[in-house]
Formats: structure tokens, C-alpha cells, sequence
């Protein structure tokens, strides 16, 4: 793929986000491979099996809304209307695609910023949500001089909503808008004047629109003591694809149960956040023993690694991903999701192994977006 020039990599600074709440989590094994995700193992030694964490009580069986009607506003927002199973599978890898899109350019964004004077060159945990913020107010009052090559408002807006719908999951908004939305990140490249991303994106989208969604994504890294962004963003991208294609789905059928109603959204910042509320009020939210559990902590910790994800955490992300992949494993298990979860641990596994045998983590060991 042709390569946009790398802007210098900004040292790391001391301000890392406030440390993980972590949960005393139970181990357990991994014996089960992937089912119909081609998850391609290689001969990198693996860890050794792990206790089975014993299943929690079934959620109980509702009968009515278990939550204040006030308090629904916020899991009944854009509610998932649910696309057809191939067609889900589809938007699924779309969002995928999208995430990456996100790494190719935040760094060459961020460093424009820096040149403008409007962001720190020591900054590293970078929001993408907050460069497109600057860029767009600046943007706005000067369309002329800001950017290299000026852009539309409408065309820094469809940038903002390609990143809005892949962090919130809004599948029903992929399906509708990707094709006219993501084009405007080859727009957004050229306009400082990046055009080797902007090819290398283009390209990604060509195949897209051709039908192939497979082998888009690519990552390379090691997991050396140091921070690099490299494992920062191969990381962050194993630990999206986790978000979206094992808990986000599992967490809003899991509500529905729950509450006894159907328009909830796949957000899970939104339905994450509801349920911290919940469980602040009702230990047992989930099922009886919820404070013997520390189920608090750990939706706590779901939570913030999905901020991490969504809002450029790599600090802690880096640093916590065990925690952070582990505390996926354990909510899975809440709700009675044990296969689920079990492919969850198979991913952490394999990545426990391979930084144990100092190898290079590479997408080709992480198939479980493909068919």
C-alpha cells in the first residue's frame, strides 16, 4: 500500500488517565477455538489453561421495565433497528475498516494541529473526537486559510459522522451513509496535504465499493516496554473488533431481556453508562450477589475500556489491555454468554503468548472479523 509520510511520534508525557478500577477477576481456561471466525493460531507457545469462571445466576426473567422511565432516555436513543444477519456481519466490518481509518490519520491531524499552534506536541493520548472539534470550529471561521486545500463544512461533518457511528456503533447509520460518508477522509487527507494516506485510503475504499471487506485492515507490532503508537493503535484495534463483534450485540439482547423493551440502541458508551447507574441503586442488577461479585468494579472497567477505545485512552490501554480484554471475558460470563466469552479469552490468549515468545503481532493471527 502506498504510505502518507509520518509525522514526528510526540514523546510520552506523564499525563497518563487516571488508573483502571480493577476487579479481582476469576481465571479461566480457553480450551475452545473459534468457531467460524478463522482464528489462525501459529506455533508461538501458548499459556497454560485457565480455571473456568463459575457461571453467574441467570439474569432474572422480567416482567416489566426494571429501570426508572427517566433513566431509559439514554439506552433508547438511536435504537438498533436489527439489519439482516449477512448484511450485520457486513456493516460489522465496515465499522472495522472505519476504525482503522481513524489510526491513518490521527497522528498526521494531530501534528497539523501542533503546526497551527492548537494542540501540544507532548500530547498522547490524542481524541480524535477533539481534533475533528478544532479542526471544524477553525475550519468554520476561516474556510478559506485553515486548511490547506479549503473543505466544506458538509464535508468536515461527514468525516465527524463516519467516527461518531463506528465509536457508537451505529450500524443502521453505516449501512445507510458509509458509501457518500467516507470518502470525505481521502478529502480530509488531501486538505493537509497527505496524499500518500489519502491514496492508501482511497484504495481501502475502492475495494470496499467492489464488495471486499476482508484483508482491509493491517497492524504491526511488538509489545516492547516502551509506548509506541504502533502497539497503541494494533492494540486498539483488536481490542474494537472485541467491542463490536463480541459484547455490543450481547449487552443490548442482554437489556432487552431485562427490561422488557426492544427500542435500545447498540451504544455501548450509552448502555455501559446505564448500567453503571443501575448498579448503583441495585447491587443485584444483574443477578443476586452483585456486591459479592464487585460488579460495580466491573462494569467500571468495561466502561473504561471503552472509553479508552473511543476517546484515544492509549496510556492506559496500553499499559491495562489484560485488565481491560479480561474484564470483556468476565461481563460475558455475567450474563450467562460463556461461549462467547470464551472466544474472547481465546484472543487474549493468543496475545498473552505472543508477547510472552516476543514476537510481531501482526492482523493475520486476529482473523475473527473475517469469514
Amino acid at each position: 500500500m502506498a504510505k502518507g509520510k509520518k509525522p514526528p511520534v510526540p514523546p510520552v508525557s506523564n499525563s497518563n488517565p487516571t488508573n483502571v478500577k480493577k476487579t479481582a477477576f476469576k481465571q479461566k481456561k480457553s480450551n475452545k477455538a473459534l468457531k467460524n471466525r478463522r482464528f489462525v493460531p501459529s506455533t508461538i507457545p501458548q499459556p497454560p489453561p485457565r480455571q473456568r469462571a463459575t457461571p453467574s445466576p441467570p439474569p432474572s426473567a422480567p416482567t416489566a421495565p426494571t429501570a426508572p422511565t427517566a433513566q431509559l432516555p439514554i439506552i433508547c436513543k438511536n435504537p438498533y433497528s436489527p439489519l439482516p444477519g449477512p448484511l450485520e456481519t457486513s456493516m460489522m466490518k465496515v465499522a472495522y475498516v472505519q476504525f482503522r481509518f481513524k489510526s491513518l490519520l490521527l497522528l498526521l491531524l494531530h501534528s497539523f494541529l501542533c503546526s497551527k499552534g492548537l494542540a501540544s506536541p507532548s500530547q498522547v493520548d490524542i481524541d480524535l473526537q477533539d481534533v475533528l472539534r478544532i479542526i471544524n470550529r477553525k475550519n468554520t471561521a476561516d474556510p478559506a486559510g485553515f486548511l490547506h486545500r479549503p473543505l466544506t463544512p458538509n464535508e468536515v461533518d461527514k468525516v465527524i459522522l463516519v467516527r461518531n457511528n463506528t465509536d457508537h456503533i451505529n450500524l443502521n447509520n453505516v449501512d445507510r451513509n458509509w458509501q457518500t460518508e467516507v470518502p470525505a477522509y481521502v478529502l480530509l487527507c488531501n486538505s493537509i496535504s497527505e496524499p500518500g494516506v489519502a491514496a492508501e485510503i482511497q484504495s481501502m475504499i475502492d475495494r470496499m465499493m467492489a464488495g471486499v471487506l476482508d484483508g482491509l485492515v493491517e497492524f504491526s507490532f511488538q509489545f516492547t516496554p516502551a509506548f509506541t503508537y504502533e502497539k497503541a493503535f494494533g492494540l486498539s484495534q483488536i481490542v474494537y473488533g472485541v467491542l463490536l463483534a463480541f459484547l455490543a450485540k450481547e449487552i443490548w439482547t442482554f437489556l432487552k431481556a431485562k427490561l422488557g423493551i426492544n427500542n435500545i440502541t447498540l451504544d455501548l458508551y450509552a448502555n455501559l453508562k446505564f448500567i453503571k447507574n443501575q448498579l448503583k441503586v441495585n447491587a443485584d442488577f444483574f443477578a443476586p450477589g452483585g456486591a459479592s461479585r464487585g460488579d460495580e468494579n466491573l462494569v467500571e472497567t468495561v466502561y473504561d475500556t471503552r472509553m479508552d477505545n473511543a476517546h484515544g485512552g492509549y496510556t492506559r490501554a496500553t499499559a491495562d489491555w489484560r485488565v481491560q480484554l479480561e474484564s470483556v471475558v468476565q461481563i460475558l460470563d455475567l450474563i450467562n454468554k460463556h461461549d462467547v466469552a470464551l472466544e474472547v479469552q481465546v484472543i487474549m490468549d493468543r496475545l498473552v503468548a505472543l508477547e510472552t515468545a516476543g514476537a510481531t503481532v501482526t492482523q493475520v493471527d486476529f482473523k475473527f472479523m473475517e469469514d
